[in-house]
């Protein structure tokens, strides 16, 4: 290995130590925003795309989002649908752009190819990210 070799190779691993050094300390101290934590959603249930018809393909998901947070955000609902036995039938994904502080959302999220009589149960989960809007 050449000079130069070992002293770019012993520079480089202090300057990268240095740059992690600097990043770790730079988030110290910092106020913590408000908590998203807040976000409901509740009521979910099947619908069949042709009223009165759950054996007719195909299902969509109804129910509420509701932000209780203190900011506004941007909402991705990932539902899941099983059957009877506990299998996955699917996955779909339903967003809420711009959603107000103490506002609610009526979902109605299509994308299940199967009839609702298929599906027995739904799970769903709910990430947030908070809007943060450039200052006047």
């Amino acid at each position: 290995m050449t000079q130069r070799a070992r002293w770019v190779r012993a520079v480089g691993g202090r300057i990268v130590f240095l740059c992690a050094l600097v990043a770790v300390s730079g988030c110290q101290d910092l106020p913590t925003g408000p908590s998203l934590k807040d976000f409901q959603v509740s009521g979910v249930a099947g619908s069949p795309t042709i009223a009165n018809s759950p054996n007719l393909c195909c299902c969509h998901v109804v129910g509420t989002a509701t932000n209780r947070t203190t900011v506004p955000l941007h909402a991705t609902i990932q539902f899941t649908g099983f059957d009877v036995r506990g299998q996955e039938l699917s996955t779909i994904l339903y967003f809420i752009q711009d959603m107000a502080p103490g506002a609610s959302h009526s979902i109605d999220a299509p994308g299940f190819i199967v009839p609702c009589s298929a599906i027995s149960r739904y799970t769903w989960e709910v990430k947030v990210r908070g809007i943060t809007y450039p200052p006047l």
